[in-house]
């Protein structure tokens, strides 16, 4: 049998992880970045002056166990210069490939998209930086890709529908906020055979008039109740389905293959005040009312993005790490992934 290559060994022999001159290296940047990895997971988190103690403190017993003569540890301030020297396309398809979600075609599951600012990139006088957007697993927050972005020169809605396709997930069930509600996002899905549910906002105004006008005429195909009691408030969902299969869309839906109509009514009521608000929301996919339930409990899911973004603040307290050098900023966020997972 083929003995299988360690995580270490293929930074080692990784060609393109490292960008440094090979004239005048002096340090293994496979043994650091283990040495950083072990820094995050022993919570040292956000603070590089914190991770390289950590370094400092086990860099003899991670040489041990790996099997290599104990290294000099890399200096405090030439540590984020080397972090910028990482390839961060090739360090994270190498981490996705030993510690990734894999996806299996035959058996669907839900998966949501979102985006999240990297505070610490934003340069005085720029209200953007650089963002990372992922997409996670409904299941049990698993991470399946990332990719970034600059948000003073780029958007968010081609970086997410492209790393929709480039996971797979397009094939398989997906979620996503109001944002991503456009052609190149629901029409590869749903030629693919996968599944979407959208938020439907003022951002497709029109979209939105025409299908708020329908649930004034058509009648529910399903309705749905939950009443959830906690953190001192009351909040009542009611859930309703609309089949829109017949109904004209614009040319530009052509491909997207609209099957039905979410509506979510929330009701929150704060106990203690007694003071209560009222919402109403709409989500749009391309899946059959047959399934309306499944799409209820989806929508509800949806916020599992949202919790591992506050995982990654609180946690990993990942706006405290500050810098002007995006590779390190994308670098850090490749080597989180692999202690949040």
């Amino acid at each position: 049998m083929k003995q299988e290559t360690t995580f270490y060994e293929e930074l080692q022999n990784s060609q393109d992880i490292d960008l440094r001159d090979n004239r005048g290296k002096r340090h293994d940047l496979g043994l650091i970045l283990i040495g950083m990895i072990l820094g995050l997971l022993r919570k040292r988190d956000g603070n590089l002056s914190s991770i390289h103690r950590s370094m400092k403190n086990k860099q003899a017993k991670i040489c041990e166990v790996l099997g290599v003569d104990n290294q000099k540890v890399v200096s405090r301030s030439h540590l984020p210069v080397l972090l910028g020297k990482v390839n961060r396309e090739s360090f994270e398809r190498l981490l996705f490939k030993h510690y990734g979600f894999q996806l299996n075609e035959q058996q669907q599951e839900w998966f949501s998209g979102d985006g999240k600012e990297l505070r610490g990139s934003i340069e005085k006088g720029d209200k953007r930086g650089e963002v990372c957007v992922q997409i996670v697993s409904h299941q049990d927050t698993s991470v399946v890709g990332q990719a970034f972005y600059n948000g003073t020169k780029e958007s968010e809605k081609p970086c997410l529908a492209q790393l929709v396709q480039r996971t797979g997930v397009h094939k398989q069930y997906f979620t996503a906020d109001a944002l991503h509600l456009h052609p190149k996002m629901t029409a590869p899905i749903n030629q693919a055979g996968g599944t979407f549910v959208i938020g439907l906002k003022d951002n497709q105004r029109e979209l939105l008039t025409d299908m708020i006008g329908y649930t004034t005429r058509a009648a529910t195909r399903l309705e749905h109740k939950t009443v959830d009691k906690g953190h001192g408030r009351l909040e009542i969902r009611h859930y309703s389905c609309f089949d829109v299969t017949g109904e004209y869309f614009d040319k530009r839906w052509d491909e997207s293959g609209f099957g039905s109509l979410i509506r979510v009514r929330r009701t929150r009521t704060t106990l203690i005040t007694n003071e209560s608000s009222d919402e109403v929301s709409y989500y749009i996919s391309n899946g059959k009312c047959e399934k309306a339930i499944e799409y209820f409990e989806t929508v509800r899911n949806h916020w599992s993005i949202e919790v591992n973004n506050h995982y990654r603040d609180v946690s990993l307290q990942e706006d405290q790490l500050r810098t002007k050098k995006s590779r390190l900023q994308g670098s850090w966020l490749v080597l989180e992934h692999l202690s949040w997972n």
